[in-house]
């Protein structure tokens, strides 16, 4: 019978992977709600106006609003950087999940064949198809900020380009809730039937399962 558990030995390359996409990702809605504070640059330019004059430095309003829009655009330029950092990291991901023998579709066709006949391999493809969709979600939604982020050197208008941030945006919260399951999931796995998850992403593992690259 086939061990259809998540322990495994976790290569050097894919531990570093996962903590430097985790921390691309969290710093990327850093950003996002950064500048949903800032984004009411009508109601931040008094205040910045106050905080100057505070420190004896007299602006306009006008002047205040450009400090303000500064802010914005800097919250952007950070924000491309770190999304050209995800699609680094993600397509670096997906050549390993298309192609390796231990690869996640790899695992997952493996799970799918035996999950008739086993529990244990039914759960582990769910939760390897939870990780596809992932992947698919995070695919659209760098691709939707490549859009963005080159929508002026690519010619796209106005409209369409405020569609695509609608989607944007729209993906932002499916990879919360992934974000969201995935921790709660470890979280009981490791309290239950399956702990040392976590060590495993931290030290390497010593391989007790079929391991996914």
């Amino acid at each position: 019978m086939a061990d259809f558990n998540f322990h495994a030995k976790r290569p050097l390359a894919l531990r570093l992977w996962h903590w430097l996409n985790a921390a691309v990702i969290v710093a990327l809605l850093a950003t996002v709600l950064l500048r949903d504070e800032l984004v009411g640059v009508r109601e931040h330019r008094a205040m910045i106006q106050q905080k100057l004059a505070s420190l004896g430095v007299t602006v306009t309003l006008d002047q205040a609003k450009a400090v303000a829009r500064l802010y914005l655009e800097q919250l952007w330029d950070w924000h491309v950087d770190l999304g050209l950092a995800l699609a680094g990291l993600l397509l670096v991901r997906l050549v390993i999940a298309f192609t390796a023998p231990t690869g996640l579709l790899a695992e997952l066709r493996r799970a799918a064949s035996a999950a008739k006949l086993e529990p244990s391999a039914r759960r582990f493809a769910l939760v390897k198809a939870s990780h596809v969709a992932f992947f698919a979600v995070l695919t659209l939604i760098v691709g939707t900020g490549l859009v963005l982020a080159y929508s002026k050197s690519l010619g796209i208008p106005d409209p369409v380009r405020h569609e695509v941030g609608e989607v944007h945006e729209s993906l932002m919260y499916a990879i919360l809730a992934f974000i969201a399951a995935h921790v709660v999931g470890v979280i009981r796995a490791e309290k239950t039937s399956e702990p040392g998850l976590v060590s495993e992403m931290i030290h390497g593992g010593e391989g007790r399962g079929p391991g996914t690259t």
